[in-house]
């Protein structure tokens, strides 16, 4: 989920300039024989930050650079990426390092929580049922060595569920109030048919009107695997995800688990979890409820209970 041309910058660098005086050198006429307290110390660094709700240019998740970011900003009604949502500072144990954090230690996790929540706020809603994605950037090296602790938090669309960054024109600020249009609601899916019937492998998911023929919707997002430790293997995963996925999907259609088990034309799918989400510290996915291949409807199956299917 969380996920993307070249810019012209100067980085900001901050120079250190050591004076050595040696007590044998001549005086210059004139002068007190004290070259220290004539300097004056120079000043601290001036980093030019974006602001909240500044859309930006920048189909990259490269690492935050003030200079860049100068340089990228663009009117949100124009195509875009990103949406600033939040300008954060890196705080405690994680300020004092000499290099910003990175994805895994307790500095960028709590970067991460911080940006999920103004993505959130800004969005309406939890982004996580939305067709969005977050974008956390640290400083690059040189503001980081010249005093910088801001990063940048953005939000941005998906063109598929499974987490595919795309352009967007408009603001995404409260996109998931009114008719929510960023809200992930029915999806076209894009795979590949096994030789049972079934899904092999699911690529994409596309959101679409739910009046249009569709294979998938989605239902909801579990939480699997809450707290720290490694990245599970893809068996653990899958079991976790099913097993908190599949009530969600029962609910949805207004069935319970032993009813749901009963229906062989849904089932379900998930977006799946990467390193660096597990390593960011989020644990959400999403699920959906899934037809098989060529299986469509063309209508909304939430509260479908046992009826057929609307095709």
């Amino acid at each position: 989920m969380t996920m993307m041309p070249a810019r012209t910058a100067i980085a900001a660098v901050l120079v250190g300039v050591l004076i050595g005086v040696s007590g044998c050198g001549l005086r210059v006429p004139g002068a007190d024989g004290d070259l220290v307290d004539d300097w004056q110390l120079m000043a601290t660094p001036k980093f030019d930050l974006p602001s909240v709700g500044m859309c930006l240019d920048s189909p990259s998740k490269m690492p935050f650079d003030p200079a860049f970011v100068r340089a990228a900003p663009i009117e949100c009604d124009r195509g875009h990426t990103l949406e600033v949502v939040l300008i954060g500072t890196v705080e405690g144990n994680a300020a004092q390092a000499s290099e910003p954090p990175a994805a895994g230690s307790e500095g960028f996790q709590a970067a991460y929580a911080a940006c999920s929540k103004a993505a959130s706020d800004y969005a309406g809603g939890d982004w996580h049922a939305g067709m969005l994605g977050i974008n956390v950037q640290m400083p690059t090296r040189a503001p980081w060595e010249g005093g910088l602790r801001s990063y940048v938090c953005s939000i941005f669309a998906l063109s598929s569920a499974y987490g595919v960054m795309s352009f967007t024109s408009g603001s995404l600020k409260g996109s998931l109030t009114g008719d929510a249009p960023k809200a992930i609601r029915c999806l076209e899916v894009v795979g590949n048919k096994a030789s049972n019937g079934w899904w092999d492998r699911i690529s994409a998911l596309t959101p679409i009107d739910c009046a249009q023929p569709h294979e998938a919707e989605f239902v909801g997002t579990i939480q699997v695997g809450v707290g720290g430790g490694a990245l599970p293997a893809v068996a653990v995963l899958e079991k976790w995800t099913t097993d908190h996925c599949w009530p969600v999907v029962a609910m949805f259609m207004g069935l319970t688990d032993a009813q749901f088990n009963t229906r062989e034309d849904v089932g379900l799918a998930w977006d799946g979890m990467g390193k660096f989400q597990w390593d960011s510290g989020d644990r959400h996915q999403r699920c959906f409820a899934l037809l098989g291949p060529g299986k469509k409807v063309r209508a909304s199956i939430k509260g479908l209970g046992k009826k057929p299917l609307p095709v």
